[in-house]
């Protein structure tokens, strides 16, 4: 059984690294001693404790500067933004897999070797008009030379949702209701008879109290895999070879009445093989297969509709069944949640991709040692098709009031549909020719590259977009003391005006290794004592699609104009979005101070870094513009922001002859700035959003309550509105008696955010445990504010016009009784302009920490499973989203603004090597 060793971010097995270790960078590895670039790398080890469909859901807190939410827990997505919001330095990165840009993130986490992140310049410069936004580079389980061995992963979990918003009984819904409706100055609806019904269930026909989660979700759902992996090799032919299934249970409690599903639920089939062949000692071939197929079901009502019906639809609303067993409803409340579920039908997505990457690498030590070239050639083709098989189905509200029942049908019935359709497809090709040199003499190592490469993209329709890059890099070191580093790119974008699409990006770095100095020779404890430092500039396409030409739409037959004593009829072209000819790509001017420590015997590891990133040239919509002229201005190159910020690594690793144990923090802290954004005049120095964080919100700062109308009196009037007493209260802070757009202000912290994640285990005569944790300080949403919707309508009393459901918080609602202790206004009815506004009553801290991985195992004796000719037996148990240390009543800090609670996972394994 390999011996477990520890490394700056966990327990890695020794044979499945190198001795000296590597770092897979852009275009080249590179031994991580010799580093100048700003990176951060997590193995393959971490990455199979987590329990979750995504391999960017293991990385939250392992890996410093790179800042992680998870945005929802919806199943049937590849999409990597819609799983995770994930940013480094400020940015949204670009995936690679093995080199090539792709933008699926269902990759097996058995077959990954290591996912590395870019972050400064001189890391990512080489990828010209794409370098800006940094890079996660993930590496594949390359072949090696190595006896056969096969290993085989079993894995059940159960999932459950993290649902923390709390919905009001019926009887409480309608005391609020009707009290929302006397503050609005409307009769009531409920009267005390309905209201006690409620609370007593004795009329569930026409007074029920559905809890709809209890009905129609099930607390668990289940998260199977199954995943193969093999590889062998000698000196002439290696292969890694990898077949994965997953299989996600869905949380819909379905009745048993159909021939077919109509739960959610996603199978993930994953087929990879790499393959290298040396031809000759100098020829050499790779060839990369990856293959997938998802299919997704979901009811006919929709996943999301579901979801959003059983949040938001009162627990009065309707009675789920008739006496007569026809589904219940009303003309509000037409969609019968039982009704969605199983008497719709189903919906089937499937997702076919196929990758292929082909390597040729011949070296030419014949003309110069150290000289070789490489011919690398990529194919992605993402077919997405769907099945629609949903019908439409009758709810039925019944009336007694004539003592006979009359059941009146609402809505329409149709059969079930059979329709085959191509949601999307997409291709890449990616191409790179590459010219190397290598050569160690006399204590000097130099490092020459040379490349060429494009990319084109196709998605459905539209014609290809095409980025190309002429690159080269130059390395150098002496002694692994002093260091050098250059690269530089020009970059081409074919969305640019022709003759405008190529640029000039560089970076360099220097680097001193003062542990090799004669003078701390006689330290042995100091291994390494490395100050870095980079700059450089990097680019970023940000540009729509040709927005360089003027297009015109033909107004063809849906719109005519006579003209004329005898009328002829005339068409109309009408003008398009206004062309931008001088849009030109985005510029970042990147500045990185490192310092890399390692004390005694590399037990002790210390990673500091100071980044200093100013953008520039930034696509935004010009504050100065207005539409005199009738159209709207493009976006143009006028922004300026600025992030700065640190990064802090620490760990250490310890081991004895039966014991081993580890332990890695990090910490990062970034900070933003808007330098220039063509802003509007404002008259007034606190509502300038120049040289406040980027994206900051603004809106009003609430100064409670009115409590009586002589206090309404006394305040500054609202425009537009009549405050009554209940309503929240705010600021006049330009003192001129009226509240209006021009009291908005800057809204929540403005402190760096922070971010940071610690990693710890052990291992111990065969048992080994390891727990991961992150957190995030410093970091607040405004409801009412931007694209908050779902955070928006789990927050507010009666949304949908007064049709949706009330919440717990709602319920410590400002009444005169309850003038003191109130913590929200006074309930009304659909929207309040005044309390539902942006405001520094709705800033909520999204600050949290969260008990994010717990992995436990066991491995059997090699005295037991020699006997058996089997190399280890491990049984494992691991948990993922464990647990959240925050501020927050009825919401996630991460999934706040998802209708799909985010999940959590327990779940066990058995893992056998051959």
């Amino acid at each position: 059984m390999p011996e477990l060793v520890f490394s700056q971010t966990g327990p890695v097995k020794k044979d499945s690294l190198p001795v000296t270790e590597t770092i897979s960078l852009l275009n080249k590895s590179q031994k991580k001693s010799n580093l100048l670039q700003s990176t951060a790398t997590v193995y393959n080890e971490q990455l199979i404790t987590t329990p979750a469909p995504s391999f960017l859901q293991a990385l939250p807190g392992r890996l410093s500067g790179l800042y992680t939410r998870q945005r929802s827990g919806v199943q049937d997505t590849d999409d990597p933004i819609s799983v995770v919001d994930f940013r480094i330095r400020g940015q949204v990165p670009i995936i690679l897999i093995d080199g090539v840009p792709r933008d699926f993130s269902s990759i097996d986490p058995e077959s990954i070797e290591s996912v590395t992140i870019l972050k400064d310049a001189l890391s990512t410069v080489m990828f010209g008009q794409r370098s800006s936004g940094n890079i996660i580079q993930v590496t594949t389980k390359r072949p090696v030379v190595s006896p056969f061995k096969l290993s085989f992963t079993a894995q059940h979990g159960l999932q459950s949702m993290i649902n923390k918003s709390k919905p009001v009984s019926a009887a409480d819904f309608a005391i609020l209701y009707n009290e929302a409706r006397n503050n609005d100055g409307l009769a009531p609806v409920y009267s005390a008879a309905d209201i006690l019904a409620y609370q007593t269930g004795s009329d569930p026909l026409f007074h029920p109290n559905n809890d709809y989660r209890k009905l129609f979700l099930n607390k668990n759902a289940s998260l199977d895999r199954f995943n193969i992996n093999m590889q062998s090799g000698n000196e002439t032919a290696r292969f890694y070879v990898a077949m994965d299934y997953q299989k996600e249970g869905g949380f819909f409690n379905t009745a048993d009445i159909n021939t077919y599903s109509t739960n959610a639920g996603v199978d993930r089939y994953i087929v990879r093989s790499n393959v290298s062949v040396d031809l000759n000692k100098t020829l050499n071939i790779g060839l990369n297969i990856f293959g997938r197929i998802q299919d997704a079901n979901q009811p006919g009502g929709t996943t999301s509709a579901i979801f959003s019906a059983i949040a938001y639809t009162p627990n009065n609303a309707y009675s789920i069944f008739n006496p007569d067993g026809s589904l219940g409803g009303n003309s509000t409340f037409s969609n019968n949640i039982y009704g969605m579920l199983n008497n719709s039908g189903y919906l089937k997505s499937s997702a076919r991709d196929l990758a292929a990457d082909m390597e040729i690498t011949q070296k030419l030590g014949i003309i110069l040692p150290g000289l070789w070239i490489k011919g690398n050639i990529s194919y992605n083709n993402t077919v997405a098709t769907s099945v629609d098989r949903t019908k439409d189905f009758l709810v039925y509200n019944l009336n007694i009031g004539s003592g006979t029942p009359v059941y009146t049908p609402i809505g329409t019935s149709r059969s079930q549909s059979t329709t085959l359709s191509i949601s999307s497809r997409r291709t890449y090709t990616y191409g790179k020719l590459s010219l190397g040199y290598d050569r160690n003499f006399n204590g000097h190592s130099l490092s020459l590259l040379a490349l060429a490469d494009n990319q084109s993209t196709t998605l459905n329709l539209d014609l290809p977009a095409t980025y190309t890059n002429i690159a080269g890099n130059a390395t150098y070191n002496f002694k692994e003391k002093y260091f050098a580093e250059a690269a530089l790119s020009y970059g081409g974008h074919n969305r640019f005006k022709p003759g405008s699409r190529f640029g000039l990006f560089y970076a360099a770095g220097l680097g001193w290794n003062l542990a090799k100095e004669d003078f701390l020779k006689e330290v042995p404890w100091i291994n390494t004592l490395k100050p870095r430092i980079s700059y450089g500039r990097t680019g970023n396409a940000n540009v729509g699609y040709y927005v360089y030409d003027q297009y015109y739409e033909y107004g063809g037959t849906s719109a005519a104009y006579y003209f004329g004593s005898t009328p002829a009829v005339a068409r109309y072209y009408r003008e398009m979005a206004l062309a931008n000819p001088n849009a030109t790509w985005e510029k970042a001017n990147k500045l990185n101070i490192g310092l890399d420590v390692e004390m005694f015997d590399s037990r002790l590891k210390i990673t500091s870094e100071y980044f200093n990133d100013r953008y520039s040239d930034l696509m935004q919509d010009r504050g100065k513009s207005i539409q005199l002229i009738g159209q709207t201005f493009p976006a143009e190159n006028v922004g300026k922001n600025r992030y700065t910020g640190v990064e802090n690594n620490i760990s250490w690793n310890g081991k004895s002859a039966s014991f081993g144990y580890f332990v890695s923090g990090n910490i990062s802290m970034l900070q933003s700035k808007v330098l220039y954004q063509d802003e509007v005049y404002r008259q007034y120095g606190y509502q300038k959003r120049t040289g406040l964080p980027v994206g900051q919100v603004f809106g009003y700062l609430a100064d409670g309550f009115f409590q009586s109308q002589a206090d309404i009196n006394s305040s500054p009037a609202v425009d537009g509105y009549t405050p009554v007493p209940g309503d929240i209260r705010y600021k006049d802070l330009n003192g001129d008696g009226m509240i209006n757009q021009f009291d908005e202000t800057a809204l929540g912290t403005q402190r760096a955010m922070i971010y940071y994640g610690l990693t710890a285990g052990f291992n111990v005569k065969g048992f080994d445990l390891s727990i991961s944790i992150q957190g995030v300080a410093n970091r607040d949403i405004v409801i009412g504010s931007g694209n908050n919707l779902v955070a928006n309508a789990l927050a507010f009393d009666f949304q949908n016009s007064g049709n949706a459901q009330a919440f717990e918080q709602h319920l410590n609602r400002w009444t005169p009784a309850n003038a003191a202790n109130a913590t929200y206004p006074r309930l009304s009815i659909g929207t309040n302009t005044n309390n539902q506004r942006a405001s520094s009553f709705w800033v909520q801290s999204m600050a949290y920490l969260r008990l994010q991985n717990i992995d436990m195992g066991y491995t059997l004796p090699a005295s037991l499973t020699s006997r058996i000719r089997v190399n280890s037996i491990r049984i494992f148990a691991n948990a993922f989203n464990v647990y959240s240390f925050d501020k927050l009543n009825y919401s996630d800090p991460e999934g706040y603004n998802s209708i799909f609670p985010l999940r959590r996972t327990f779940n066990i394994g058995l893992n056998v090597k051959l």
